[in-house]
């Protein structure tokens, strides 16, 4: 589709005589006469603000939960980021703010569809294990505040839920660090008063928040601090080695671990 995008809004079609083809009139990106023909380039179908515009859709469709949509959302900017072209070092900057953006927003989504899968599957110790491990996962993607309010709610009540004390007073903890709305505060506070109690987690979580990590994107799993990993060229998403020279499950264009360039938004990009 997006390759369709920009052929077509490359040019405009042109009605002529009867009986005769239309006239095919390339449209350019800079409409000063001034500029040498040499020079002259494509209309250009995406920039800054249509991204900036689509971004806006993936954070709507996620506070609504609209988890699909969201994350096709976020994988279509993903993808459309590599087209965009910009002039200034600044802009540049901002685009691959965007792809980490994308990049977080769709593993985060990933896991919590992740998470919903599981738990639709039959009560098991090693599922329940497994539905508080995506929960406390999610709350490790860089979402934008509110969306990290969301995952440390879900990630206390799941946490909770499963006899996770230890867990789910954290969870709590972090939620108040980020000064939520009076109710959700009050409830936070009164989870870490329970937990206070048991301080033990019934279930052998793969979790420890004090120890470094990032989520490998495929089995959406831990990577701790100094533990070998490879990362994908475009949009540097983690995986364990495993998973070297298999496509990327975040972009699905590049080659885990391979050697590129990443992207380039200025022709003059070092």
């Amino acid at each position: 589709p997006a390759f369709m995008e920009i052929y077509t809004a490359s040019r405009s079609v042109l009605a002529t005589t009867p009986f005769s083809p239309a006239a095919r009139i390339p449209l350019r990106r800079d409409p000063v006469d001034s500029v040498e023909r040499s020079q002259l380039l494509p209309a250009q179908v995406y920039d800054m603000s249509s991204s900036l515009e689509h971004l806006q859709q993936g954070y709507r469709a996620t506070t609504a939960a609209k988890f699909e949509e969201a994350l096709t959302l976020f994988k279509r900017l993903l993808l459309s980021l590599i087209f965009v072209t910009v002039d200034k070092l600044e802009d540049a900057n901002e685009i691959k703010m965007l792809l980490g953006i994308c990049r977080e927003y769709v593993i985060g989504i990933s896991i919590e569809l992740a998470r919903a899968a599981v738990s639709k599957e039959e009560a098991t110790d090693e599922n329940s294990t497994r539905l508080v491990e995506l929960a406390a996962y999610f709350t490790h993607c860089q979402l934008r505040a509110d969306h990290e309010k969301l995952a440390l709610r879900l990630a206390m009540n799941t946490a909770y839920k499963h006899k996770c004390y230890k867990a789910a007073g954290e969870f709590a903890q972090r939620l108040l660090d980020l000064v939520p709305v009076p109710a959700i505060a009050d409830k936070a506070r009164k989870m870490i008063t329970i937990c206070d109690r048991q301080s033990r987690d019934t279930l052998p979580i793969n979790y420890d928040a004090r120890n470094p990590f990032v989520i490998c994107a495929a089995s959406h799993t831990p990577i701790h601090k100094g533990e070998a990993a490879v990362n994908c060229p475009y949009c540097q998403a983690s995986y364990k080695p495993e998973f070297k020279d298999e496509l990327c499950r975040v972009c699905s264009i590049a080659q885990i671990g391979a050697q590129a360039t990443g992207l380039r938004s200025m022709a003059s990009a070092d």
